[in-house]
């Protein structure tokens, strides 16, 4: 799943951050998991899915995306990073917890629940999915979630540093229109991330 830039033209989009200054002026995405205000922020938008659409808006400090998602849908997420500011790609993750790895390391994900690997995120942080108590009772006793209505990041320049990032997303749990849990792969080609310019 991990990949390094080679050249800007091979990403599936390009987002620069011209006008940053005059969009800061209108105000700023709060990081709630709902996309609503992004609309009258002036952002880019491009939907990689029938029901999902992802915002991108950047000032010169920060850069926020927000993935709406279909209804019903809990949206846990694994985003794999390459940005200038890294040595080698990172995989940051979204369930009811955060934890981020190198994305080219498959033993680098928490292994339980209680592990101390979670939480230890740098330069980055999202709306998690939200836990709402526990169902069931002895061996079906378990935690229950509330479904999401978009996942959202907010992620530093200083940390993952100037110039292009190559973005790729692995949704889980998104409910398609036949009633079942998907995943989503956007883009689907691990070899052409999305691109966006972090100026």
């Amino acid at each position: 799943m991990a990949f390094r830039i080679e050249s800007v033209v091979s990403g599936l989009a390009l987002f620069s951050c011209f006008g940053c200054a005059e969009q800061s002026d209108a105000g700023y995405p709060l990081l709630d998991g709902a996309c609503d205000e992004y609309a009258d922020l002036g952002v880019q938008t491009v939907s990689f899915s029938q029901d999902m659409t992802l915002f991108v808006f950047q000032d010169q400090r920060y850069v926020w995306l927000c993935a709406s998602l279909p209804p019903e849908s809990f949206g846990a997420v694994d985003l794999v990073v390459d940005s200038p500011g890294l040595e080698a790609p990172r995989n940051l993750h979204v369930s009811a917890q955060l934890g981020e790895w190198a994305a080219e390391d498959e033993d680098g994900a928490p292994e339980t629940a209680e592990s101390d690997r979670w939480w230890q995120i740098t330069g980055w942080s999202a709306n998690a999915v939200r836990f709402n108590g526990y169902q069931g009772e002895g061996d079906t006793h378990r935690a229950k979630f509330i479904p999401s209505e978009a996942r959202e990041f907010q992620l530093s320049k200083a940390h993952f540093g100037r110039g292009p990032w190559g973005l790729r997303f692995e949704f889980g749990l998104i409910k398609s229109p036949n009633g079942d849990f998907e995943s989503v792969i956007f883009p689907e080609d691990a070899a052409s991330p999305f691109i966006i310019e972090a100026e």
